[in-house]
């Protein structure tokens, strides 16, 4: 009984040497206390600082992804702003009596999202229709007296803003899925079908919610700006290939 004794006595002492317990009777309890230990100083020493370094590096990713939205929504806000602001100039194009340049100006928004879903993808051009669509708003609210200042008294009743605000997003929010479907080699066909399909959802929802229930003719004016809209489409092809070399895709997109 000496020998077993003996080589338990042997691999007590060495089991007490890996746990760091001093040897006793409670060998067994001290190395599961002396583990509980070793694991608490582990995650005192190593685990929180990999929880704050992730901590940092998502918010690193937050503020990074934000600098790369800057250009893309003041570009977005300014075009929103000028048609806005020309809404009560008339169209320098004889087109109708009712069209103005603020109208005109709209459809080059499709382009500042065209050229954001290039670089960045669907995620950054939805980001950045939210974003300037907040700031909009954000500034129609608490910074109404300027607008008025600046542009004298609302030149267009709050009904058609409101249509064609809530049109334009939806109209840009389908863009954005349909450029992100069609972007491949042929490089024309993602920003032509995305304008094409934005501007007649614009259409078709800015002019009921606009006129209906009105006196105007709002179906013929709808169908009149319907056709502004894709010949404006095939136009912005060409603008978007002369900036196709300034904003390559990042990775992931295939050169696309």
């Amino acid at each position: 009984m000496s020998g077993p004794q003996r080589q338990t006595g042997v691999w007590g002492v060495v089991s007490v040497y890996e746990s760091g317990v001093e040897a006793g009777q409670r060998t067994g309890m001290g190395r599961f206390a002396a583990s509980v230990d070793i694991g608490r100083e582990f995650s005192g020493r190593y685990a929180r600082p990999q929880e704050d370094a992730g901590v940092l590096k998502r918010i690193g990713g937050v503020l990074g992804a934000f600098a790369r939205l800057v250009v893309p929504i003041l570009l977005l806000t300014t075009l929103a702003g000028a048609s806005f602001a020309y809404a009560g100039t008339p169209s320098p194009i004889p087109l109708r009596a009712w069209m103005n340049l603020g109208l005109l100006i709209l459809p080059l928004t499709f382009l500042a999202i065209h050229l954001t879903s290039r670089r960045y993808g669907a995620g950054y051009a939805f980001a950045q229709i939210v974003l300037t669509y907040g700031a909009i708003v954000a500034f129609a609210v608490f910074g109404r007296d300027y607008v008025t200042m600046a542009l004298g008294e609302q030149h267009a009743a709050f009904r058609e803003i409101a249509g064609f605000g809530a049109a334009l997003f939806a109209a840009h929010t389908v863009s954005i899925l349909v450029f992100d479907g069609l972007r491949g080699p042929r490089w024309w066909q993602a920003p032509l079908f995305a304008s094409l399909i934005g501007g007649i959802v614009l259409c078709a929802v800015a002019f009921p919610a606009s006129y209906l229930g009105t006196s105007i003719d709002w179906t013929s004016r709808m169908l009149d700006y319907m056709a502004v809209t894709s010949v404006a489409a095939v136009l912005l092809v060409i603008p978007y290939w002369i900036f196709r070399p300034l904003v390559p895709p990042r990775s992931g997109f295939g050169g696309y």
